[in-house]
């Protein structure tokens, strides 16, 4: 008995090191580009710049081509100007664009990053300078240095921008 006891607890300390070694291996090191990204998106949670630009538009109407249009987050301003294509839930007369706005729209930044998956999650919402409209902004900033941006509104469909992170060193 105490024989296979003693089988026992080698045979699970055996497992238990060879478990701890594949679980060292799985640990990955950083390219240059993903520390340089990494440590961009770090810097911005002490409020430094990140500037994107987004290059595609997404919809339900299908993927548009965007002309490198420029998206900050500067401190806790956000600034854009993105082209939309979508359906609106409320019809406004008057309106003087239908382009998502914003102008250093005062913004409260909150960050998750997933390591599993390798980007920095930025959640946070603005108002757009037309009409007070309110949207609510999920940016994923991955290591390679690609960004997703996703808009959405109470009052329009969401809107997928894709783009990459430039980095002001």
């Amino acid at each position: 008995m105490k024989k296979c006891v003693l089988l026992l607890l080698v045979s699970l300390l055996f497992v238990g090191a060879a478990y701890a070694q594949k679980k060292e291996k799985k640990q990955k090191t950083l390219s240059e580009t993903e520390l340089k990204v990494a440590q961009a998106v770090s810097k911005k949670m002490l409020d430094e710049n990140l500037v994107m630009y987004m290059s595609v538009l997404v919809s339900d109407y299908g993927r548009t081509a965007l002309d490198g249009i420029k998206v900050t987050l500067i401190g806790d301003k956000f600034t854009c100007n993105l082209p939309y294509q979508g359906s609106s839930r409320i019809n406004t007369y008057g309106s003087q664009s239908v382009n998502v706005t914003a102008n250093d729209a005062p913004v409260k930044v909150e960050s998750i990053y997933n390591e599993k998956k390798g980007y920095y999650k930025l959640n946070f919402a603005f108002e757009s300078d037309y009409d007070s409209e309110r949207f609510t902004a999920t940016l994923k900033v991955f290591l390679s240095g690609k960004v997703n941006l996703e808009l959405s509104s109470s009052r329009r469909g969401s809107a997928n921008y894709q783009g990459g992170l430039f980095i002001e060193m």
